[in-house]
């Protein structure tokens, strides 16, 4: 495996969110994607740049430098940089040292999020990001957060490939049919990068708050269907489905950028899309419901992580709801396995 090698159980050769489309603009903004020092800004036509954020002179961040043009310019050294990384202009002197140069990274923005890939350049034309497109589409009602979860990417995706703890963790957010004796059986789909599950649920009784912006009887019961994919190493996506009649389906989508940070540390952005009740008074009642869970998650997914530090690993006991979980963590171990030859 390479020395330079960072995260090294995570795979690079993958899109990650480094950001949200408009976090980037014409000021620097400083990230950090698998352990790399990254400084993203927009040219003067408004396209996305990642910079190896650390001039090629001194130890010093870019991102805490300006924008000339399309070019960046260090705060201390005066070196000048353009979007392809190379080394423009320097202090003191007419010419520039040869071969003078920052890492410029592949990017793609889709209106969402700006992807970055950090793994081979060579590749990354060949493996186009993920695509959220209902997260820009006017017929889905949209909110959400992000913030930086300190616990790997790993502990971040088993959390998503299993929902059967949302009703231990916050009753109030879970649906009855989650709790109404034995949860129905999960079917499991692998293809080379992606798992994908599903399972129906037979009709129970909905939430008060999902009742409620539904404008459905607190009582009444309805069938619903759940479906979970592992898009990529940074994608994770949830549908909730609940059959109101025969003709009308209404549908959360729950979209989760998952991007490592480094090894203990990942970035979360979350977001929750609907196909109904696009009011700000449903807004109003779905986002303290879901903020409050997604906070409770990442306490006890940063409390996992400290446990697993002090403790190290240990052999865990698996259940049925855990199959999706274990064939997400076998793509990403073949992922980095081909990425380092250690197959």
């Amino acid at each position: 495996m390479s020395a330079q090698r960072r995260c090294p159980e995570v795979p690079h050769n993958a899109w990650y969110a480094a950001a949200i489309s408009e976090e980037v603009g014409r000021t620097p903004l400083a990230r950090t994607v698998l352990g790399t020092r990254l400084a993203l800004y927009r040219t003067t036509e408004g396209r996305a740049v990642a910079l190896h954020d650390r001039c090629a002179h001194a130890p010093v961040p870019l991102s805490d430098g300006r924008l000339e043009g399309d070019d960046i310019v260090s705060g201390y050294t005066g070196f000048r940089y353009a979007p392809d990384g190379s080394c423009t202009a320097v202090p003191t002197q007419a010419h520039v040292p040869f071969g003078t140069r920052v890492t410029s990274y592949p990017v793609v923005e889709d209106g969402s999020f700006v992807w970055v890939w950090l793994g081979d350049p060579r590749l990354a034309r060949l493996r186009p990001p993920p695509d959220t497109e209902w997260l820009r589409d006017p017929k889905w009602a949209t909110f959400g957060s992000s913030w930086q979860t300190a616990a790997s990417l790993d502990l971040m995706q088993d959390n998503f490939a299993d929902i059967t703890h949302v009703a231990i963790v916050d009753p109030q957010i879970a649906p009855p049919a989650l709790t109404a004796g034995e949860t129905p059986p999960l079917r499991v789909q692998v293809s080379e990068a992606t798992v994908s599950f599903s399972r129906e649920f037979p009709p129970a009784r909905l939430p008060l708050w999902h009742a409620e912006v539904l404008g459905l009887p607190a009582d009444a019961e309805y069938a619903a269907f759940e479906q979970g994919e592992f898009v990529s190493p940074g994608l994770w996506v949830d549908r909730w489905e609940v059959q109101v009649s025969p003709e009308q389906v209404h549908t959360f989508v729950f979209t989760h950028a998952l991007t490592p940070v480094d090894e203990r540390h990942t970035r979360h952005v979350w977001r929750v899309s609907r196909d109904f009740a696009d009011s700000a008074a449903a807004e109003g009642t779905l986002r303290p419901v879901f903020e409050r869970y997604y906070l409770r998650v990442r306490a006890l997914l940063e409390q996992m992580q400290q446990i697993q530090q002090e403790d190290g690993p240990r052999q865990l006991v698996h259940l049925a709801s855990d199959a999706a979980g274990l064939q997400v963590r076998r793509i990403m171990s073949r992922l980095v396995a081909d990425e380092t030859g250690t197959r």
